[in-house]
């Protein structure tokens, strides 16, 4: 498919770091096997290829460099990971070119997992999978599949996980060594997935839904871990062994857990070095499994718990690894009978799990409000783009007609398409107001001219000279307010459009804004129609199609006023519906 990247004029290859092209996309399969044997090397080699782009004022390469820079630094577990990734994001959405965007936001998310920014994560993703869906880049969207699942998983919305996962694992090739690691990968996932549900629910109905969760880990995670003993892939090997472990242990079969971490530690002597990462998820399998049996050698488990407690990498010094670890260690020294020093790693233990499910109540709630805005920022598009948009150039079109030139029975009926397009027009306006209302918060209002705003929507309202309405206007100049300038705007449109579309001819609406020392009082009388006392109970709810024409868009007005602290009131006889706001204090220098 083409996309934007294609079609720009392609640069020459530039003169990169040795070894590393980043002219193209392929500059991450080049570093991917790379960045196993030699991290620093491509480190050297990325910032080379960075500061030669920058150089030369190669916008997208400068991108592909930064990225292939935040790798080789996850790589190496160095914290400038970040800032490469949060760098190369920044420059690739003022690029906006789509392939790179949805690289960079794959990176990001990456890392804002591993802080536990895991709303953030899921948020970029949601935001972006469309995009990715129209690239038509199997490898793209499948990355951000895995990710966004991923972050489902550490989030607890097991059921979405799954379905991400497995949808990743229809993306993947049938053959190819890649391929292969990467559906095993993709299947240890959604292992984790199930077994994270199992976990969840426990307790319900009778725990018939978490054994068969838990039956389909189990089933998922020997896949898994049977299949990466053909990988000569030491982290692949050593995470599926400790996927299937917790899941075997959690069914209450450590018998079979150790012939698993047996089998998997007798096939990888070469896999599992001591001191790696690898060889520190083994162990910690191994002591798990040692510790769920009866008469193990505890002293040999011990000794074995206290090496992975010294490897100078950071997957056990934080997260849920660490967490495992200091339970396994307070397991041990309990059973050795060293019970201060084993309750100490205890209280780590339970801070762990206290931290987490705050994080998680956060994060879950920030995923939740994500969520709603973009459905909300959906909605509003769709109303003010597609909805409002069309209605209004047909409203112009119908009144550009010249209504001598039609017979009367076609005259009326244009009359009255014209009627139903101003209220669908006026019904997507008072829906866009109440959805500002309801997501401004009082520390959103700032203080504003309400004089000027009366005045200016008394011009645009006001009818000509020949109407059969006209429009007197007062003034009182130079009041102040706190309030949001858009919501007041069209609420004022719809408070005096209303009164001039129900007045009677020959007859004038007032419309005045005056103080009496203490509040702006902003009132609109008509001699038509009253409203009704039933229609005056529904003013303060949202309003709907079976309101009298009086009381339509009355809950709007109400709930703009309740938002900026302003009393309501209705009078008949005249009809007359005055806003009372209190007066503000001009702001500083740096107000508005």
């Amino acid at each position: 498919m083409t996309t934007a990247a294609t079609m720009a004029p392609q640069a020459a290859p530039m003169p990169a770091g040795p070894g590393l092209d980043v002219s193209s996309d392929g500059c991450f399969e080049q570093v991917r096997s790379q960045l196993a044997a030699d991290a620093s090397l491509v480190l050297r080699w990325a910032q080379d290829a960075l500061q030669g782009a920058e150089d030369q004022g190669l916008a997208a390469e400068a991108v592909r460099a930064l990225l292939v820079c935040g790798m080789a630094y996850d790589a190496l577990g160095q914290a400038e990971r970040d800032s490469a990734f949060a760098e190369a994001l920044q420059r690739a959405e003022a690029l906006a070119d789509p392939v790179l965007l949805v690289r960079a936001v794959n990176s990001q998310i990456v890392a804002d997992i591993y802080h536990g920014r895991y709303a953030d994560a899921l948020a970029r993703g949601q935001h972006l999978l469309g995009v990715a869906y129209a690239l038509q880049r199997d490898d793209l969207l499948g990355q951000l599949l895995h990710n966004l699942g991923a972050a489902l998983t550490l989030i607890g919305e097991f059921a979405l996980a799954i379905s991400m996962f497995n949808e990743r694992v229809t993306l993947l090739a049938e053959t190819g060594a890649l391929s292969h690691q990467q559906r095993l990968r993709a299947i240890n996932n959604i292992a984790t997935a199930w077994f994270g549900l199992a976990r969840a629910q426990g307790d319900v109905e009778g725990g018939a839904i978490a054994r068969q969760a838990l039956y389909r880990a189990r089933t998922l995670a020997e896949q898994a871990c049977e299949g990466s003993l053909t990988e000569a892939h030491g982290a692949l090997r050593a995470g599926s062994l400790d996927t299937l472990v917790g899941v075997l242990l959690e069914s209450g079969d450590a018998d079979a857990a150790m012939r698993w971490v047996t089998r998997v530690g007798a096939a990888s002597t070469d896999l599992f070095s001591p001191g790696s990462d690898p060889w520190g998820t083994y162990a910690l399998a191994l002591s798990r499994a040692e510790l769920a049996q009866t008469g193990p050698d505890l002293a040999v488990t011990l000794a074995r718990l206290r090496e992975i407690e010294a490897l100078p990498g950071p997957r056990f010094r934080g997260g849920e690894m660490q967490a495992t670890l200091a339970k396994c260690l307070a397991d041990a020294l309990d059973q050795l009978g060293r019970f201060q020093e084993a309750l100490g790693y205890h209280r780590r233990w339970l801070q762990f799990e206290a931290q987490t499910q705050s994080l998680l109540s956060r994060e879950h709630a920030m995923a939740v409000h994500h969520t709603l805005d973009s459905l909300r920022g959906e909605t509003e598009e769709f109303i003010t783009h597609d909805l409002r948009n069309p209605l209004g150039a047909a409203l112009v079109q119908m009144e550009s007609v010249r209504p001598g030139e039609w017979a009367p029975d076609a005259r009326e009926g244009l009359a009255q398409a014209g009627k139903a397009v101003q209220q669908a027009l006026d019904t997507a306006d008072r829906y866009l107001t109440l959805v500002r209302c309801r997501n401004l918060r009082r520390s959103d209002l700032k203080t504003i001219d309400l004089a000027e705003l009366v005045d200016d929507v008394g011009e645009r309202l006001a009818p000509p000279a020949h109407a059969p309405v006209r429009l007197e206007r007062e003034i009182d100049w130079g009041l102040l307010v706190r309030g949001d300038r858009i919501t007041l705007l069209m609420a004022m449109f719809q408070l005096l459009r209303n009164a001039l579309r129900h007045a009677p001819d020959r007859t004038a609406v007032e419309w005045r804004l005056t103080s009496d020392g203490h509040e702006a009082v902003l009132s609109v009388v008509d001699r038509g129609p009253g409203l009704a006392g039933s229609g005056r109970r529904r003013l303060l709810s949202q309003s709907s199609a079976a309101e009298t024409r009086r009381g339509s868009g009355l809950a709007m007005i109400a709930r703009v006023a309740q938002l900026h602290d302003a009393r309501i009131s209705i009078d008949d006889q005249p009809t007359c519906i005055t806003l009372r706001f209190p007066l503000a204090e001009p702001e500083g220098p740096g107000g508005v």
